[in-house]
């Protein structure tokens, strides 16, 4: 059963509240995360260091990296350096995020959300101005992972308001979307952003069915600011929802018209 408390005693000799949290929280997910990509039930803490990533799933080699606050994360999430996150998705290596919410009057984990890696595209991810002359870290680029903009499919709760979910129903849950994975190293993350924008049709309209002419009308130009590389924005959005419809989020209606379903 997962422990929801957060042991202090392991920041012993720490001062910095920076620092406290940190080990607290990794300390937890030692003790607690589990893959949702396999069945393991345990994740190996990486050495310090290592760029984009935390924890490595030791059945699957699935890459888990871990962002913590106190209280809830917001819809913009500081982040490390951009240039290894970005090699990284066009890999189609990012890791799976792991957003971890607590308490840190009362040392217990709150909230605990992942974002599978096949969810990041260059689109979420925003480059930070470079650190002013004279810092620490002259000239260091950071950035910042934008929540807003990955659909609610692609935010898997693992702890909902102090109440873990099942992980039968978590691991359901991942393997929903998980044909994201082998599209987002294909397509640039093409997929996943189709997604975003059919989610949020459906949220703005309250409607299952949508006609393609509207979406175009929609989300062509935004796509298209999104994937500069591609030339032939209308294909590539008709390509997508012909993907979404072959694993059951879409079912094609004829005409040019489509519902959600999935």
């Amino acid at each position: 059963m997962m422990d929801l408390r957060l042991n202090l005693a392991v920041a012993d000799g720490l001062t910095s509240k920076s620092q406290i949290a940190r080990k607290i929280t990794e300390d937890w997910a030692e003790r607690n995360l589990y893959c949702l990509s396999c069945s393991a039930d345990k994740l190996v803490a990486d050495r310090a260091g290592t760029p984009v990533q935390d924890f490595t799933c030791p059945a699957c080699n699935t890459i888990y990296q871990l962002k913590s606050k106190n209280g809830r994360h917001g819809n913009v999430v500081t982040n490390s350096a951009y240039c290894p996150k970005i090699t990284a998705i066009r890999r189609g290596a990012a890791p799976n995020y792991a957003f971890l919410g607590y308490d840190r009057n009362e040392l217990i984990v709150t909230n605990l959300f992942v974002v599978p890696g096949h969810f990041l595209t260059e689109s979420i991810i925003q480059k930070r101005p470079p650190l002013r002359p004279g810092a620490h870290r002259a000239g260091w680029v950071g950035s910042n992972i934008l929540l807003s903009r990955i659909p609610p499919d692609g935010r898997i709760a693992v702890i909902l308001d102090g109440v873990p979910v099942e992980p039968e129903v978590v691991r359901i849950k991942w393997e929903r979307f998980r044909f994201l994975e082998k599209d987002s190293r294909a397509s640039e993350g093409w997929g996943a952003d189709v997604l975003a924008a059919v989610r949020q049709m459906q949220s703005e309209t309250g409607r299952q069915e949508f006609a393609l002419q509207a979406f175009y009308a929609q989300f062509r130009d935004l796509l298209a600011e999104r994937h500069p590389a591609n030339n032939n924005v209308e294909a590539r959005i008709r390509r997508q929802l012909q993907l979404l419809r072959d694993n059951n989020i879409l079912q094609f209606l004829g005409r040019g018209r489509y519902r959600i379903i999935g």
